[in-house]
């Protein structure tokens, strides 16, 4: 009875809001399945409910408006975008409890609405017994494997971990990869370690490592996980999947270079329309220790789980709840099946909804007695993750022992545990490093003062305007617009940004004064940022010794009229119409280990020359963290040349012919000309050039960013990509900010610097 009366109730307030008219905001995550679902549904909703509008858009991208929209204080109604500090939002109030509506009727009102979901499927976002999340999407990360390629050779599926390493023994003898994996997504190959752990472990180890237990790192059993994780990576894994992307190992298992991948269950969406028709695609469960505390059926999930924010606003939230609801009936679940083709929360799915590639994914589902998930581990503390991120990929390559990386990962979580008890306390990790950057930034500044306003300042003369001074009224007419544009929108936001810097901030709750603790942190405890730190210098000199050489050796043949000099400008200057983003995707596909550009160019070419150490660079790893900033300069190269050449070239076309006309009369050669007249005539635009490449190092960010998957480990983060991730992963505002006002410090040291070092007297 009681439910029943809050069933009418409900839909008598949702029947007198729709007549009022409500837009409800809700922002979607696209990465694996798209809006298409979402939109269908929202149009019906409206149907359902006259007055009512849904604003719902979304992109694979999502995330990153969604948390502007945070910091801001611009909440939507609802979303479901990942890798948004939903703890934190919890933590302060900000995410509604669904609790009361999970116990009241399901949309189709035959049924509590928490009853209609999968076992454990609400657990994600159970905290301190409040629902906060609420799952449609059940991805399931499991081993996929090539049936065909299994009944062809009678393997089987492995029930034990010695079993799985038998089988890959098998499909090495014969002549295949047993495993496809990426290396720069560090998710993909953990899930054998999570798998092993949990197996070992139990829920209660699991919750131990998540909760960061004293220890938990140091058990012998996560030790032992690790061990399996580097073993399976070192020996069974194709080669070259240390530079390998998660889509590019996709593709090789899809290719049958591989017997087996390991994904989420959106892999059969998300590889529509590059399987081949043929393809037999099958899924089994991670193996198990036969001493193991698990049950063997155990699956380990994830969701995409939409999160209502509380606004206050109680009409809204009931409606936004109402939505959620119809999203997640048994009507519209099925529909997001057929249309994806990827498991849902919601119980009552036919089987027949899913494809045949799909079967064993949802039968391992149904044969599952228990599941454990993974937002933790996504929303981990920024020191335990920033050591996963990079303790993985040197665990995995072999350069640290399984012991030490279980080491790294305590230390991680003791340096957290030490911050959340004090605050305030810095470890001086760099004391002499912090101490000398900080006395070259006072040097810089106090040069660059008494270059202005000392004796260094050059007194200004009336016959350097043809014009003489302007009266103040009519020179304010001139500036007075624009200086009141910049200053609102640059000035005005910098000094904002430059006061956070002084703060603790999470970019929600309020802001705490925290004097220099930020820059004191940065500075002597960060490796993070003194690795960052070192890689920018490696893109301000190493790209300047090679970039500025070769641009002017282009520019000068092409002045002095080289056959085909139009044609080569077209070309050279042809990459910088296509943008950072663009050009550096391209370059990720010609670096992929497999059928890449760059291999497949190499190794042909050491073919035609019959040259072996050139033929040894197939199925090598460009884009892994130790070759990364090597692949870097053929794409500054690239990119730069043609920018830098074009300013080279013109300041090369201002000078007068009748130079080189008397040079050649006394006998002078070409290189002596080029030495005595080219080089000192443009000296001043290479010196702006250089200024240009140097900012352009020092505020590196979206190629690393996306050679990386927009997750760089600690030795290969740029300040800028250091910056986004504390600001958008840590949601530490005041620590991004001061990273941010270092590197306009930075900046303009260099900047002034190199201007100053490179300065001539003016030849006429």
């Amino acid at each position: 009875m009681a439910r029943m009366l809050f069933g009418l109730l409900l839909i008598f307030a949702l029947s007198v809001a729709g007549r009022a008219g409500t837009t409800l905001d809700i922002p979607v995550f696209a990465g694996g399945y798209g809006t298409a679902f979402y939109e269908e549904t929202a149009r019906q909703f409206e149907a359902l409910r006259p007055g009512v509008k849904i604003n719902l858009y979304g992109d694979p991208r999502i995330d990153d408006k969604v948390r502007v929209r945070i910091i801001d204080g611009n909440y939507p109604d609802a979303s479901n975008a990942p890798y948004v500090p939903w703890p934190i939002l919890i933590r302060t109030g900000r995410v509604l409890d669904l609790k009361a509506w999970l116990d009241g009727p399901n949309w189709e009102g035959d049924a509590r609405w928490r009853d209609t979901f999968l076992p454990g499927a609400l657990d994600s976002w159970l905290v301190d017994g409040r629902v906060c999340g609420l799952p449609l999407t059940y991805s399931c990360w499991t081993i996929f494997y090539n049936k065909a390629l299994f009944r062809a050779h009678g393997w089987s599926e492995p029930r034990t971990w010695d079993e799985f390493f038998s089988l890959c023994e098998k499909i090495r003898a014969a002549g295949i990869a047993p495993l496809s994996l990426p290396g720069t997504r560090w998710l993909y190959p953990d899930a054998f370690l999570r798998a092993a752990y949990h197996n070992l472990a139990g829920e209660a180890g699991w919750r131990a490592l998540n909760d960061l237990a004293p220890g938990a790192r140091l058990d012998p059993r996560y030790e032992r996980s690790a061990e399996l994780l580097q073993r399976i990576m070192q020996h069974d894994v194709l080669p070259g999947w240390e530079g390998e992307t998660h889509t590019g190992a996709e593709l090789a298992f899809l290719q049958g270079r591989a017997a087996m991948t390991v994904s989420g269950s959106w892999l059969v969406d998300e590889t529509k329309g590059k399987m081949p028709a043929n393809f037999e695609l099958g899924a089994m469960n991670f193996p198990v220790f036969s001493d193991g505390v698990a049950d063997p059926t155990t699956i380990q999930t994830g969701a995409d789980s939409f999160f209502v924010f509380a606004t206050g606003d109680v009409q809204r939230e009931r409606l936004t709840v109402d939505f959620l609801r119809f999203l997640t009936s048994r009507a519209r679940a099925e529909a997001f099946v057929r249309l994806t083709d990827s498991p849902v929360a919601v119980r009552g799915v036919p089987d027949s909804a899913y494809s045949v590639n799909m079967r064993d994914t949802v039968a391992m589902i149904a044969r599952a007695h228990a599941a454990f998930n993974m937002p933790q581990v996504m929303m981990q503390t920024p020191a335990v993750r920033e050591a996963m991120v990079g303790g993985s990929q040197l665990l995995t390559t072999g350069q640290i022992t399984p012991r030490q990386f279980a080491e790294r990962l305590e230390a991680a979580a003791a340096i957290d545990r030490m911050h959340v008890a004090d605050p305030d306390r810095v470890e001086m990790n760099h004391p002499f490093a912090g101490g000398a950057l900080l006395g070259v930034l006072a040097v810089a500044a106090g040069w660059a003062v008494w270059r202005q306003c000392g004796r260094g300042a050059r007194t200004p003369r009336k016959e350097d305007s043809y014009l003489g001074r302007l009266r103040a009224p009519v020179a304010l007419g001139f500036v007075g617009p624009a200086f009141l544009l910049y200053g609102s929108l640059v000035l005005l936001p910098g000094l904002v940004a430059f006061a956070w810097a002084f703060t603790r901030w999470d970019g929600i709750g309020p802001r705490a004064w925290a004097g220099l603790f930020n820059f004191k942190w940065l500075l002597f405890e960060s490796d993070a940022f003194w690795f960052a730190l070192k890689n920018n210098l490696y893109l301000v000199i190493v790209p300047t010794l090679v970039v500025v050489p070769v641009a002017l050796l282009l520019a000068t043949l092409i002045h002095r009229g080289v056959w085909g000099a139009r044609a080569f400008r077209v070309v050279l200057l042809f990459p910088n119409l296509l943008g950072g983003i663009a050009a550096t995707l391209l370059w990720m596909s010609a670096y992929e280990p497999h059928g890449g550009l760059v291999n497949a160019g190499l190794v042909g070419l050491g073919r035609a020359l019959h040259c072996d150490c050139l033929r040894s660079f197939a199925d090598f790893p460009w884009l892994a963290p130790e070759h990364l900033y090597t692949a870097l300069i053929p794409i500054y190269i690239w990119l730069s040349c043609g920018f830098n050449l074009i300013l080279y070239l013109a300041a090369m076309e201002g000078i007068d012919p009748q130079l080189y006309e008397a040079a050649e009369l006394d006998g002078a050669p070409t290189w002596r000309q080029f030495f005595t007249i080219t080089l000192p005539l443009i000296w001043e635009m290479i010196a702006i050039s250089a200024v240009f490449i140097v900012i352009g190092g020092l505020n590196a960010f979206e190629m690393i960013w996306l050679l990386t998957s927009q997750d760089p480990a600690a030795g290969v983060n740029t300040l800028g990509t250091l910056l986004v991730a504390t600001m958008f992963k840590d949601f530490a505002i005041g620590r991004a900010t001061a990273i941010a006002v270092v590197m306009f410090a930075l900046v303009f040291a260099a900047s002034a610097t190199i201007l100053r070092l490179l300065r001539r007297e003016a030849v006429e």
